[in-house]
């Protein structure tokens, strides 16, 4: 085997991507402390539990016979810190991160397997306005670095679950479920109670543009709990569709395949013609007992960075080994980055060219080689 190869999912990235990551990470990053948002750093191996980790890299330590895990997302972990250094911290806690997550499996729209995330997490807060702050705030992150075109589908399980939780049989659920994310209503009706037949045609149909839409998730608003989620679901489009009128909305109730720890209103970013959403989020709860309601969302750096529309331009100048401190703070100003060379000064133009560096300092004057 070639020495230097990688597995698959896993790459090295150069110079021009990480560079670029770096700044965006850092652009996020600043947007969510100057909104209130404490950062905070959690480990990249965890002890393996069974019942949260589901797409992990898990391995043994001999010594102490214990199981551990990579983690493959931060949104828990950043839960456990709620529930446990900050616990007694007054809510809601607001806290936001950033660090590389590895997963074991990829998937058809993201088959990378080591990834960036950058989030922000609203902890201890059941306010509907909450969700649409959080919301906002991925919209701005996203702005803020060069995204546009952006879409965002809106989404709950709980319509989908009034429908599966009249469902004992686990093999026909199974089978359900695959009819359903392939919206083949018609052999999900040979599965189902007849009456079933009405509800499940309106949530396999109320899939598409918001506008369009509304009514009909209002239709299947069958009981409170259902009605409470479904004007919550309108509340926040009314209101971000008003101050980002140029946002597209859609809505899809049929989504199954999102973190099994989400149990309310979920959200995704997309933007057009890029594969892979590039942000996503919701509600959920940060512990077993369902006792403390968040609501957050994680951007994903290797999507953003494909789908900005900014062409990061780093001004690299190459420069004689001998010129001053005073100088170089000055050309550090206008936003140059100093690359030393050390040889005869004859020869700079040509190692400028030949590392492709647009321009060289000779004289005390910048030229560009073009």
């Amino acid at each position: 085997m070639n020495k230097y190869l990688l597995p698959p999912g896993f790459k090295d990235e150069l110079h021009e991507n990480v560079k670029t990551e770096h700044v965006y990470k850092n652009k996020i990053i600043d947007l969510f402390l100057i909104n209130g948002f404490e950062l905070v750093k959690t480990p990249l191996i965890e002890y393996y539990d069974n019942d949260i980790h589901k797409n992990n890299f898990i391995f043994k330590d001999k010594e102490e016979n214990k199981f551990y895990t990579f983690r493959d997302d931060i949104t828990l972990q950043v839960a456990r810190l709620a529930n446990s250094r900050l616990k007694n911290k007054f809510r809601p806690v607001k806290l936001c991160y950033y660090g590389d997550v590895i997963r074991k499996k990829g998937t058809m729209l993201r088959p990378e397997r080591q990834f960036l995330q950058v989030g922000a997490e609203c902890i201890g807060e059941e306010n509907i306005n909450s969700d649409i702050e959080i919301i906002d705030l991925a919209y701005q992150s996203l702005e803020i670095v060069g995204i546009k075109n952006l879409t965002i589908e809106l989404s709950s399980s709980a319509f989908l679950n009034y429908l599966t939780k009249k469902i004992s049989n686990q093999q026909k659920l199974k089978n359900i479920f695959k009819f359903i994310k392939r919206k083949d209503l018609t052999n999900c009706l040979k599965l189902i109670d007849p009456s079933l037949h009405q509800y499940l045609s309106k949530l396999l149909s109320c899939s598409g543009i918001f506008e369009k839409k509304q009514n009909q998730l209002i239709e299947l608003s069958v009981n409170k709990d259902l009605e409470k989620i479904s004007n919550d679901i309108i509340l926040i489009y009314k209101k971000l569709k008003n101050k980002h009128n140029k946002i597209n909305f859609i809505l899809d109730l049929t989504e199954a395949s999102y973190f099994e720890y989400h149990t309310g209103i979920r959200f995704t970013f997309y933007a057009k013609n890029v594969r892979g959403e590039i942000a996503r989020g919701g509600r959920y709860f940060t512990n077993k007992n369902n006792i403390e309601s968040s609501t957050g969302f994680t951007c994903y750096m290797d999507t953003i960075i494909r789908a900005s529309s900014y062409n990061e331009r780093f001004k690299k100048v190459l420069l004689p080994y001998s010129l001053s401190e005073n100088i170089k703070k000055k050309l550090i100003k206008k936003g140059y980055i100093l690359e030393t060379f050390f040889g005869d000064l004859k020869d700079i133009k040509k190692t400028a060219k030949q590392k492709k560096i647009n321009y060289y300092l000779i004289n005390n004057k910048i030229l560009s080689i073009n």
